[in-house]
């Protein structure tokens, strides 16, 4: 073979090996460099009731009271028509939000509650997930939330956030009226955080008429069937995410609220909503107080291979030192 192929082949071979032990490497250890820090989980709740008289019937913590007191649930309960409740934390092993507001004459003023959760998050290295960095996992996350409201004063909001290792996942669902028509809205958007690039989901779009039509991809259901002033609404988002070994970031805002009127005005949505993450099959859900999806370890034969990539790419050093020499 002539020199100058030669020299060509072993180029070409060169780069063929140099990208395959890199490959090795990167499948084999899933996660380079973690550095373990404590999880910081927050769970707040606050709720009042406008007194008829002045004055507030309050229970948990707002934004600027005393973090020390804040807990995963509050009721402000002055009777069956006149209260509001928020509660948030972990049922077996998923996140669950409870949240409802009432208020009849004489109640005329405001009826509050909001809830507040954020994981902030750990990266799972080999002290805190056994004696190897897991692999590269997905999970599906699914959205679920169903409940009722009267037409006239109730709102009501919940967002979601989730940051994976390389996106930003966002959720908003609302439901507005008031000063101004009774309509849902919302969106669902994905940011890539190594790209920049984002899509955007929006919750109404244009139907082949050119009406505005729910999007499909959140099963939404809103209906006032029998004409008597109380909706039923349900939305079903589900999404795929990804882990690198990391507790992924997780933040859950919800509030609602209503004034009193003679006929009554509540939201009722005590026990729908749910954030539900299922691993893929190898892959494991674990926490209670903020949680993580944690990817199988490696088995001994993957750190072979690890290893062999290792060989590979010191080899190919070694042979382009002689041909440099």
């Amino acid at each position: 073979m002539p020199s100058i192929l030669l020299s060509a082949f072993r180029t070409s071979f060169g780069r063929t090996l140099s990208r395959a032990g890199v490959a090795l490497l990167l499948s084999g250890a899933g996660l380079s460099g973690a550095a373990q820090a404590a999880p910081d989980d927050t769970f707040r709740s606050w709720s009042y009731v406008s007194l008829p008289g002045g004055g507030l019937l309050s229970d948990g913590q707002p934004w600027n009271g005393d973090t020390s007191l804040w807990s995963g649930a509050s009721s402000a309960w002055l009777d069956n028509d006149n209260h509001a409740r928020s509660q948030i934390g972990f049922e077996d092993g998923q996140l669950a939000a409870k949240i409802e507001v009432s208020a009849r004459t004489p109640v005329n003023g405001h009826v509050y509650s909001e809830l507040f959760y954020r994981d902030e998050g750990f990266v799972c290295d080999a002290d805190s997930c056994g004696t190897a960095v897991p692999l590269p996992v997905s999970f599906a996350v699914n959205l679920h939330q169903d409940g009722q409201f009267t037409a006239g004063s109730a709102n009501f909001s919940v967002s979601y956030a989730l940051w994976s290792a390389g996106a930003f996942h966002s959720f908003h669902f609302a439901v507005q009226q008031g000063e101004g028509p009774l309509e849902p809205y919302g969106w669902f958007s994905t940011e890539n955080l190594t790209t920049g690039q984002s899509t955007l989901e929006p919750l109404m779009i244009a139907g082949s008429s050119g009406q505005p039509v729910f999007n499909p991809l959140f099963n939404l259901v809103w209906e006032d069937d029998d004409q008597d002033g109380v909706y039923n609404f349900a939305y079903d988002l589900s999404f795929t995410a990804a882990t690198q070994g990391v507790d992924l970031r997780e933040d859950l805002f919800m509030s609602a609220y209503v004034y009193g009127t003679d006929d009554g005005q509540f939201f009722d949505s005590f026990n729908s909503f749910s954030a539900t993450w299922t691993p893929e099959a190898g892959a494991a859900l674990y926490g209670s107080g903020g949680r993580a999806v944690v990817g199988p370890v490696p088995e001994p034969g993957v750190w072979a291979l690890m290893a062999a990539g290792l060989g590979i790419v010191a080899s190919l050093g070694r042979v382009r030192r002689r041909e440099v020499d």
